[in-house]
């Protein structure tokens, strides 16, 4: 049965609803899970390496040894050759150096079984002519020095764009802590082939960045929560981000090129009569079709007016991108977000000042979705989005239209799981199949509806959290059933980041697909070395090096943590096969 947002959202409500098990010729299986960030003992390249060059520098050497935290991987895989993949992440590679995280990039040319780690060009230091000629360069050089949110998707021909956004930390502006002053853009970058003819060469040769719109100083305004896609039917390429005000209404921005990245047309605002908005997610129709479906809600810049809504909001344009339809919530739940364990209404907690009421180790995993797909074999729509179930578990439900969004179907449980909770929602089609991936603790001897993923009752935390995936043969109407992908279960609670006092895990992992050729990407703590604290919290999250574990590592600015492997956060991939 078809239905709009208000049936949807009654049905929600209701009794619990569940997937039905997809008719699928062969169970999926997960491969080798592969180190991406080999920041121990190796070297990162520059763009200039990348495309035959020589050029090298100190940042780009501590990279190699720093074992630093690298979070939100981006994958995408190249359509022309699906051997090869690329990646990026925050790193924090750079901290010591630059003194704060840049955007890495990894390729691999051999369907993600080793990997080539690199840095976009642009950041502090970087002196080669790629790194001098980026617009990046007269940011940083005024105080922009990070880069984070990273997504990449490829065109036909062999470029790889890469999107991402650079900003200073900000500093307060007047009284609110919810304004600050902040610098910085959003960025395109473009990656071709270094041999046009060469298909395994794609990817290799840095182009070009251009930035398609700025931070306005002083009026706490930020450009954040980024995607990025290209229309495999046009080749047109679509961006689109969030802009965050520290009072008002968030907006989602998208803007496009038709020349290959070369230039972006103006930002035009498709979220116009919704007001709370962010993390957009672009996917296509055969025939020039561009759907966007973001997290949105009512009540307000912070949803916080009486009867206010959460949902998916949609818009939709049948112009290749000029127009856009006007956006509404397709379906609303209630989010699962990292909030409802701390007592406080705190996003994340660790030690003090970060510490929270109940007691618990946590980092924030508070965007809900939506993440969409279009599986045009099939002829839908699909959207996932994290939801508190009514027992106030976290699961992954989903909805499919098969009228290009005109109406959605009830929301399901895309993995029914008695334990354990479910984030970070992500969803790709590619050959008549729709493949699912998130975050999950079902396993965890310590789960409780009450308590964040690897929390126990005594405040202590553990290694419980994997990565799970899932596949529908018949446009997302059904999932079958998920598969684990990591070998190991990790711990997201480790408190790594705000001086050692809390965690911190990105928010998003990335499933990516060409073809019957699928890769996953996440972040891992199994390299980290945990420190003991038993006199102190005793909560299981400090890291070795940190004084609270009997460490003498009292800045991220320098070498200490190199010997000891507190922060050694990375991106792992791994190939699924279908």
């Amino acid at each position: 049965m078809m239905i709009g947002a208000a049936a949807a959202a009654a049905a929600l409500f209701g009794a619990a609803v569940y997937g039905a098990t997809a008719a699928v010729a062969s169970a999926p299986a997960a491969g080798a899970n592969v180190r991406v960030t080999v920041d121990q003992g190796s070297s990162y390249v520059s763009a200039d390496r990348l495309a035959g060059g020589s050029y090298t520098d100190g940042v780009l050497s501590r990279c190699g040894a720093d074992r630093r935290m690298q979070n939100e991987p981006t994958l995408a895989i190249d359509p022309r050759d699906h051997s090869i993949w690329t990646a990026g992440a925050n790193d924090y590679c750079t901290v010591p150096t630059a003194g704060d995280a840049w955007a890495g990039f990894y390729r691999s040319a051999n369907t993600g079984g080793s990997w080539t780690d690199s840095l976009l060009p642009g950041y502090k230091g970087d002196t080669s002519a790629q790194g001098t000629s980026s617009p990046l360069a007269a940011l940083v050089a005024g105080g922009a020095i990070a880069a984070g949110d990273p997504v990449m998707s490829w065109d036909s021909q062999g470029d790889l764009f890469y999107m991402g956004n650079n900003f200073n930390r900000g500093l307060e502006n007047g009284a609110s802590g919810r304004t600050r002053d902040n610098t910085g853009t959003i960025w395109v970058a473009t990656y071709g082939p270094s041999n046009p003819a060469d298909s395994s060469t794609d990817g290799s040769k840095y182009l070009r960045t251009v930035t398609l719109t700025k931070n306005t100083f002083g009026n706490g305004q930020f450009n954040d929560k980024t995607d990025l896609n290209v229309d495999p039917s046009t080749g047109i390429v679509y961006a689109s981000w969030s802009d965050f005000h520290g009072s008002g209404c968030t907006n989602i921005f998208i803007s496009r090129s038709t020349d290959h990245g070369a230039t972006f047309s103006p930002p035009l605002k498709i979220s116009s009569g919704i007001c709370n908005n962010q993390g957009p997610s672009i996917t296509f129709g055969k025939a020039g079709q561009v759907y966007v479906a973001w997290q949105g809600g009512t009540g307000g810049a912070f949803t916080k007016a009486p009867g206010s809504v959460n949902g998916a909001a949609f818009v939709a344009s049948a112009d290749n991108g000029q127009t856009f339809s006007k956006a509404r919530l397709v379906v609303t739940y209630p989010a699962f977000v990292s909030s409802q364990f701390s007592g406080n209404g705190a996003r994340e907690c660790g030690d003090s000042p970060f510490n929270c009421p109940t007691g618990q180790t946590f980092p924030r995993f508070d965007l809900a979705g939506p993440y969409l797909t279009a599986d045009n074999t099939n002829g839908t729509l699909v959207m996932a989005f994290q939801v508190e179930q009514p027992s106030g578990q976290g699961q992954i439900e989903y909805v499919f239209s098969t009228n290009g969004g005109a109406s959605w179907s009830a929301p399901k449980l895309l993995a029914p799981a008695a334990t354990g909770h479910q984030f970070f929602p992500w969803l790709i089609a590619s050959g008549g199949r729709v493949s699912a991936i998130w975050y999950d603790s079902q396993g965890d001897p310590n789960y409780s509806v009450t308590r964040a993923p690897c929390n126990s009752a005594g405040g202590q935390t553990s290694a419980c959290l994997n990565v799970r995936y899932a596949e529908s043969a018949d446009g997302g109407k059904t999932f079958g059933p998920s598969i684990q992908v990591t070998n190991v279960p990790t711990n997201p609670n480790y408190e790594q980041f705000g001086g050692r006092l809390v965690p911190f895990f990105g928010d998003y992992l990335t499933v990516a697909a060409q073809g019957g050729t699928i890769g996953a990407v996440w972040t891992d703590q199994r390299n980290t070395m945990p420190g003991s604290d038993a006199a102190g919290d005793n909560d299981g999250a400090d890291v070795a090096g940190d004084p609270e574990a009997g460490g003498t590592c009292t800045s991220s600015l320098n070498a200490c943590f190199d010997g000891t492997g507190g922060l050694d956060q990375n991106i792992y991939s791994a190939v699924i096969t279908p």
